[in-house]
């Protein structure tokens, strides 16, 4: 995960009353620990705010935000700077400005600069992670469309661009849901006031897993020395288990996200959705010889490991796919679904962990996480 902006576009989707300048400050957590403060600043032609930030590592930024007549973003510059130390630059600069059809990016590169040119479609909406200010910025234009649903392209600095798509829910909340090459991203869960401001936000069930909530105030200058003092790190280190069974080694490739003390399954892992089984990129298989998994056949190979989690019980996937990221899941690559026993532990895992344990000529692979284990015989065939 990396910092963010808080970005909102409002000219010309302002409902009425509201004033001409407007403050707001989020705080993000990401189950019981706070990830990031927020504060801004936002005038009919210019916003203007700072952000700390605890992962991947502790950052301060300022950010501002030039509008053009309608509302739309027409150029955004992020001066971000390590406050932590460290290896990488005290300084990074970076900028975005649309002109027609294309946009112009500025993106630090070490301890300089590269400038590149890509498509934007007129009007995109501007994606760069996780601010609650950009979906704030979508669910007025959303709004003022008076559709649902309502889609728009998506532009973010990186490769992955897409589309947007915003639907009512109940009352004031809207649901977001980014589209990419990789999957999707959503739905995001967004309640609005009637003024247009972003009260709170929920990606907790996708792939962002952030709770964002409006706040009177926070103390940017406290918490830089408290975050630089206390970084998250990488949220989902990567991890790799090695195990010998009948005398080959296997191994798995994974992400490790932590519990901090939110319910899991259910919650963070949505029942009867496939699951990554881990985080970030798709968890990676490789046995050498040929196996027996819950009793199908797994030729010597190369694979990823995927899970279906329901109420009634689970099921591991074998995905002949191998080194996508872990919202591109194709059905039709599977080799095999196998049933896998599920039990509950007396205590929580913090940390998701895979484990390949030895029983008796085989093995047994193993998925825990919180209270839940959930696991599958492995013999050489």
């Amino acid at each position: 995960m990396r910092p963010f902006p808080i970005i909102v576009a409002a000219l010309g989707l302002v409902p009425a009353g509201l004033a001409a300048q407007d403050r707001a400050a989020f705080v993000v957590r990401i189950g019981r620990d706070t990830l990031a403060l927020e504060e801004m600043t936002r005038t009919a032609t210019q916003i203007r705010g700072q952000y700390v930030a605890r992962a991947p590592r502790p950052v301060h930024a300022l950010y501002t935000t030039d509008l053009n007549a309608d509302g739309t973003i027409r150029r955004f510059e992020l001066i971000t700077h390590n406050i932590a130390g460290g290896p990488g630059p005290a300084e990074t600069r970076a900028v975005i400005e649309f002109t027609g059809d294309s946009a112009t990016l500025i993106l630090p590169r070490g301890d300089s600069t590269v400038t590149q040119r890509a498509a934007a479609a007129p009007g995109a909406w501007l994606w760069i992670g996780y601010p609650p200010g950009l979906y704030e910025q979508l669910g007025r234009q959303a709004r003022a469309a008076g559709r649902s649903p309502y889609t728009v392209p998506a532009f973010s600095p990186g490769p992955l661009r897409g589309t947007v798509t915003v639907t009512r829910g109940g009352g004031d909340t809207l649901l977001a849901t980014i589209s990419l090459p990789i999957g999707e991203v959503g739905p995001i869960r967004m309640t609005l006031d009637p003024a247009g401001r972003l009260t709170w936000m929920s990606a907790v069930g996708t792939a962002i897993q952030t709770v964002s909530e409006r706040v009177p105030s926070v103390d940017i200058d406290a918490a830089g020395p408290a975050f630089a003092a206390r970084p998250l790190g990488t949220l989902s280190p990567r991890d790799t288990v090695r195990a010998a069974v009948g005398g080959a080694e296997l191994r798995v490739d994974y992400g490790r996200p932590t519990k901090r003390g939110r319910e899991i399954f259910g919650q963070v892992v949505r029942w009867n959705m496939v699951w990554r089984t881990g985080a970030n990129a798709a968890t990676g298989f490789t046995t050498p010889v040929h196996l027996r998994i819950g009793g199908a056949e797994v030729p010597a190979g190369s694979y990823t490991l995927w899970t279906l989690p329901t109420p009634a019980g689970w099921k591991l996937i074998i995905n002949r796919q191998t080194g996508q990221w872990g919202t591109d899941y194709h059905a039709d690559q599977d080799l095999v679904r196998v049933d896998m026993r599920v039990e509950t532990l007396a205590q929580p895992v913090e940390q998701m962990t895979i484990a390949i344990e030895p029983d008796g000529a085989g093995a047994v692979l193993r998925v825990s996480w919180d209270r839940t284990q959930a696991s599958v015989p492995i013999a050489v065939r």
